[in-house]
C-alpha cells in the first residue's frame, strides 16, 4: 500500500495520471489522495476474491507476475544494452551479464509457473484468468504509449536534482517552472 501510493503519486507528478493524485497534504506531508485510490483500488481488486479461491490466486498470481516484470525489464534491457547503462559504486563486473540472464530466466520461467491452472479439471471456473490479466494490462500500456503516450510523456520529473538546487518541492510552482526550463533547455 506505502509502495502502491508512492508510485501513484509519482505516475499523477509525471502526467501518468490525472493530476489531481500528485497534491502533498500540507498537514500529514503525505500524498492522501493517491493513498486512498490506491486503497480503493485494492479493495475493488480484492472483492472478488472473497468467495473465490480461483480469484484469489488470480489476483495473487497478477500481482506476483507484475512485479516480477517490473523488476526483469530493466535487467533485461541493461542485458540487452549495457553501453546505455551507468554502472554504480556496486555491481558484479564479468559476471553482470550471466546473473542477468538466469535472473531473466527465472522470471520467465516463474511467470509462466503463476499463469498455470491451480486445480485440475480446467473448467471456466477453474481456470487461471492471470495470462487474460497480464495481456490486457501489456496490450493497453504499449498500445498506449504507440497511439498517444510517446508524443506527451517526456520522463519522470528530476526530483532529487531539483532538491539539490534548493528548490522547495511542495511548491508545485517552483517544480513547474524547474520543469519548464528543463524542456526549454533540452530542445
Amino acid at each position: 500500500m506505502t509502495s502502491n501510493s508512492r508510485m501513484m503519486f509519482g505516475f499523477s507528478r509525471d502526467g501518468g495520471l490525472p493530476h489531481f493524485f500528485d497534491k502533498v497534504d500540507k498537514r500529514h506531508r503525505a500524498p492522501i489522495r493517491a493513498i486512498w485510490l490506491a486503497a480503493t483500488l485494492s479493495f475493488l481488486l480484492a472483492v472478488p476474491s472473497l468467495g473465490s479461491t480461483v480469484a484469489f490466486s488470480a489476483a495473487t498470481s497478477i500481482a506476483t507476475i507484475g512485479l516480477y516484470i517490473s523488476y526483469g525489464l530493466p535487467i533485461l534491457i541493461g542485458m540487452i544494452w549495457p553501453q546505455h547503462f551507468e554502472k554504480g559504486p556496486f555491481n558484479l563486473r564479468f559476471a553482470s551479464r550471466w546473473i542477468s540472464l538466469v535472473a531473466v530466466l527465472w522470471i520467465c520461467f516463474i511467470t509462466i509457473i503463476f499463469c498455470l491452472p491451480t486445480t485440475n479439471p480446467v473448467d471456466s471456473q477453474t481456470l487461471n484468468y492471470t495470462p487474460v490479466a497480464v495481456g490486457i494490462v501489456a496490450l493497453w500500456t504499449v498500445g498506449s504509449w504507440f497511439l498517444w503516450a510517446r508524443r506527451w510523456f517526456t520522463g519522470p520529473v528530476r526530483q532529487i536534482q531539483a532538491e539539490q538546487l534548493g528548490i522547495d518541492l511542495e511548491d508545485p510552482a517552483a517544480m513547474e517552472k524547474v520543469e519548464m526550463q528543463a524542456k526549454l533547455g533540452d530542445d
